[in-house]
């Protein structure tokens, strides 16, 4: 009986322990690790050169689940790997340095986590480190006629041989002109060019991968003046120069130097500052030729047309001039003056003041007849002048009246 109820008991015991365990056999689930695998290749791997290094950069990728532990960079020459440089995991940029300026290096970037070493990335374009040159020395410019010409003093090259210079004209009036000069010459001309227009030339060291700072030198190319153009005016033994000069040569002119002539026999020379001159003490009635050239900073320019010009004066007074007065008239005759000075007489003039007016005749002819005069007998003065280029000249004077009747 006591066994029976054991049993039991023991049965009933198992029953309850199952039902507090859940009431089932199955095990709870197990989550998975995540799998580790190698980083992926970094990207955008890019190098910019300096002297004797280059520095690369790239963007991170992805870590594969473990975290980075370094990059290592593959530095290329051609096809082969010259050797590798590690950076730590924090940077995504390493300067490399002891590279041979001169050489073209690409660079490619392995990232490495606790599984190993990820794919390579694709390789930088190549680049190659390089030294900048120093400027030229002592550029000196030589202007002349429609050319400059260039010079200066070997640029240091760094230890690195240069290419050659390139030089730049600039002007405001025309593009920029680029020309490159081998590295053994120390010099070069600009032809072709506007005189009286400046110039700026730029001369750079070029070693074919940098080129050097600037240095620059402004030149104005010119030449000689044309010739001026020469006008005259006539005076009492006096003749009056002035004159222009449309092409100066594109410099400014500082002198002019006139030449007075006499046929073929120079008189005289003279230098002046001035666009005009006057010549004195010149003979009246005598025809001089002139000429004129002007001097700028490349020298005496061309020289002027001959210009003619006579030194004159206004005429003498009218010979034996004489006047006859009549009822309400008074007339006048007269003969030429001695001296027209190389100029013909062209009119008579004849004047008064009458009543307080001033009163005048014109005639070409040697006889005048008055009658505007007060028919009383009372005197007036006349005056008779004879007109040239130069103008009237002295005047003969005469005192006349009218003659009436008598009552």
């Amino acid at each position: 009986m006591n066994g029976r109820i054991g049993l039991v008991a023991a049965v009933c015991l198992g029953v309850f322990v199952g039902l507090g365990c859940g009431g089932s056999d199955e095990k709870p689930p197990i989550t998975p690790e995540p799998e580790v695998t190698l980083p992926q290749a970094p990207s955008n791997v890019v190098a910019v050169p300096g002297d004797g290094q280059a520095t690369v950069t790239w963007g991170a990728p992805s870590d594969g689940g473990s975290a980075i532990l370094e990059y290592i960079v593959q530095v290329f020459v051609g096809d082969s790997e010259a050797r590798t440089v590690t950076a730590p995991a924090s940077e995504t940029q390493a300067i490399i340095t002891d590279l041979e300026n001169g050489t073209a290096y690409a660079f490619s970037v392995v990232a490495r986590n606790a599984r190993g070493r990820g794919a390579a990335s694709a390789r930088s374009d190549a680049v190659t480190p390089h030294v900048t040159p120093g400027a030229v020395q002592n550029l000196v410019a030589v202007a002349g006629n429609q050319h400059v010409a260039l010079s200066w003093e070997a640029a240091d090259d760094k230890g690195m041989p240069l290419g050659g210079y390139v030089v730049t004209v600039r002007s405001e009036t025309s593009e920029d002109a680029t020309v490159t000069v081998p590295a053994t010459e120390l010099g070069t001309t600009f032809s072709a060019l506007t005189n009286g227009t400046a110039y700026t030339f730029i001369v750079t060291a070029d070693n074919g991968h940098a080129r050097g700072p600037e240095a620059s030198v402004e030149a104005t190319p010119f030449t000689t003046p044309g010739a001026p153009r020469v006008t005259a005016t006539t005076g009492s033994e006096r003749v009056t120069l002035s004159w222009t000069v449309e092409d100066t040569g594109g410099s400014i002119i500082t002198n002019y130097r006139v030449t007075a002539y006499l046929g073929d026999e120079v008189l005289r020379t003279v230098e002046t500052s001035e666009p005009r001159l006057r010549l004195e003490e010149l003979e009246n009635a005598t025809t001089y030729q002139f000429t004129v050239e002007a001097m700028n900073a490349a020298g005496w320019g061309e020289v002027s047309e001959r210009i003619s010009a006579m030194p004159t004066r206004a005429p003498s007074e009218p010979l034996n001039a004489r006047c006859q007065g009549g009822d309400g008239w008074i007339s006048f005759t007269w003969e030429p003056p001695e001296f027209d000075f190389g100029h013909p007489v062209t009119e008579y003039r004849l004047s008064a003041v009458i009543n307080g007016n001033s009163t005048s005749w014109h005639t070409t002819e040697l006889v005048y007849h008055v009658t505007e005069v007060p028919n009383d007998r009372t005197p007036f003065t006349f005056y008779i002048q004879a007109r040239n280029a130069a103008g009237y000249g002295d005047g003969a004077e005469l005192y006349c009246s009218t003659w009436p009747p008598r009552p």
